[in-house]
């Protein structure tokens, strides 16, 4: 696998996960259940075959059929004058194109939802760049693994089951270190705990950073010094090091940026790379890097996008992302594709009567959006009838299945509101 950059559950039997970005391909529908899957990926199975069981579109709380209810979603998507697309974490590949067909078509800002897109200073990535690597990388050349104030249990399951446990192709042994609150794994003679609080930090990246050029950084807390010594002489017998961080958790941006820049420095004397992950299980989707991935190719930037324009889109970090659209009251319709982020679900909730909602979804939350227009058009979930493609956390392209998406798919609810919406802009003298 390790190189090809795709994988797929093509196998007989064998299904693709997608309650997280690791997009597990390895599992096996069994009389009990689903082997191989994690906790979080068994229940996600059982949740999208319940949700099978519900309507297939309603308006304001009422169910309806589906073309009925596109037909109204349309015209809810018609008669507003600024729209916001969001979501898109949770969808394919094929309906995030769709989705941003539609932003398109109407002019609506998009913005999946990212952490970074709602920091000022914008992505990381745009800032200082990044040395990064997937994690077939990580598995096998990577003699060492610093957990960085990252504990891959709570957002990425069989993280380290599938990339950690795995000897290195090129040693018989691997060493382990976590530097933060979390042990991660089991301390041991190849594996070690140390010790710090959250707030730590960014003090400890740029301390670290400081031992390896030899510099005489300002005095910390004797924890950190201590634990940056141990990195230090850990990295400095390593043949090549990997660093397992976790993406978003700073508002700011500021940790990120440390952690790029250190691992920059790293790599200019070792093999070095960042593997970083993201919300997981706390976010929106699965497919969060190929929502990214689709917006920067059309628009130069993963998300908050102010106007949805292939030539000329305007990049509005801490602006125009999703949550501040909402609760500054800037738009009037939002189209949620896929699962939204807590924040969002709470921005939508304060929001008055004055915003009108369609949501395109495989789960509907609980809510019923009783406080506002909302057409919600529940899709079959890639669980259920896997077809398309998403990206890995990584960026490596998965393919769910060969087959095609059904008439209630999410990418052909996007087709035929799409088709919907030209054919009124053409009726109304549109383009």
């Amino acid at each position: 696998m390790s190189g090809s950059g795709t994988t797929s559950a093509a196998a007989v039997g064998r299904r693709t996960c997608t309650a997280c970005p690791l997009l597990c391909d390895d599992i096996l529908p069994t009389a009990g259940g689903f082997a191989n899957a994690c906790d979080a990926g068994a229940a996600a199975f059982a949740a999208a075959a319940a949700a099978v069981q519900e309507p297939a579109a309603c308006h304001d709380g009422v169910p309806e059929a589906l073309p009925a209810a596109i037909d109204r979603a349309a015209a809810a998507i018609g008669s507003c004058r600024r729209v916001l697309v969001t979501g898109l974490a949770d969808a394919t590949l094929e309906s995030v194109a769709l989705a941003c067909d539609l932003a398109e078509m109407v002019g609506a800002a998009v913005d999946a939802g990212d952490a970074e897109t709602a920091q000022a200073a914008g992505p990381t990535v745009a800032r200082v760049g990044g040395v990064t690597a997937d994690w077939e990388e990580l598995r096998d050349r990577a003699d060492l693994v610093v957990f960085w104030f990252c504990d891959p249990r709570d957002t990425h399951p069989r993280f380290v089951e599938r990339f950690v446990d795995p000897p290195p192709a090129r040693s018989a042994t691997r060493r382990t270190i976590a530097v933060g609150p979390a042990p991660v794994l089991a301390v041991g003679s190849t594996h070690e705990h140390l010790a710090l609080p959250e707030v730590a930090a960014i003090d400890a990246t740029r301390r670290l950073q400081a031992l390896l050029a030899d510099r005489n950084a300002h005095d910390h807390q004797v924890p950190v010094d201590l634990a940056c010594e141990t990195v230090r002489t850990a990295i400095e017998a390593a043949d090549c090091v990997a660093f397992v961080t976790r993406r978003g958790a700073d508002p700011i941006g500021l940790s990120s940026w440390s952690v790029a820049s250190l691992v920059q420095s790293v790599s200019h004397a070792r093999p070095a790379f960042e593997v970083p992950l993201g919300a997981g299980l706390a976010g929106p989707g699965a497919d969060a890097a190929g929502a990214a991935a689709v917006c920067t190719w059309r628009y130069g930037a993963d998300g908050a996008i102010a106007g949805a324009r292939r030539c000329g889109a305007e990049f509005m970090p801490g602006e125009s992302d999703a949550r501040r659209l909402v609760a500054r009251g800037e738009v009037d319709c939002v189209v949620a594709v896929g699962r939204l982020n807590a924040a969002m679900e709470d921005a939508l909730a304060a929001r008055g009567t004055d915003l009108a909602l369609v949501r395109i979804a495989a789960a509907l939350p609980a809510r019923a959006d009783a406080a506002r227009p909302a057409v919600r058009l529940r899709c079959t979930s890639p669980l259920v009838t896997p077809a398309g493609t998403m990206l890995r956390g990584d960026g490596r392209l998965v393919t769910l299945s060969a087959g095609s998406d059904g008439d209630d798919s999410m990418t052909a609810i996007l087709a035929a509101l799409l088709t919907r919406v030209r054919g009124m802009r053409v009726a109304e003298g549109g383009v």
